[in-house]
């Protein structure tokens, strides 16, 4: 993690768009979104902060399977 003041880690629960699972999740604020799976349904998504100092989360189906 950079210890930039522009980004900072946050910690947060994201919504699953497909199967509405809700898990939690560590994003850098400022930085870009950060691509995870699923742990119920095993879709791809990006999950993002949607601004620097709150907890709220942007997430989004990625367009490709994430790796590993």
């Amino acid at each position: 993690m950079s210890t930039n003041e522009n980004e900072h880690a946050l910690h947060g629960t994201y919504r699953c768009p497909v199967c509405g699972h809700r898990d939690a999740v560590e994003v850098t604020a400022g930085g870009p979104a950060r691509r995870i799976t699923c742990s119920y349904c095993g879709s791809a998504l990006e999950v993002s902060a949607r601004d620097r100092d709150t907890v709220n989360l942007a997430v989004q189906l990625a367009e490709a399977p994430v790796a590993g």
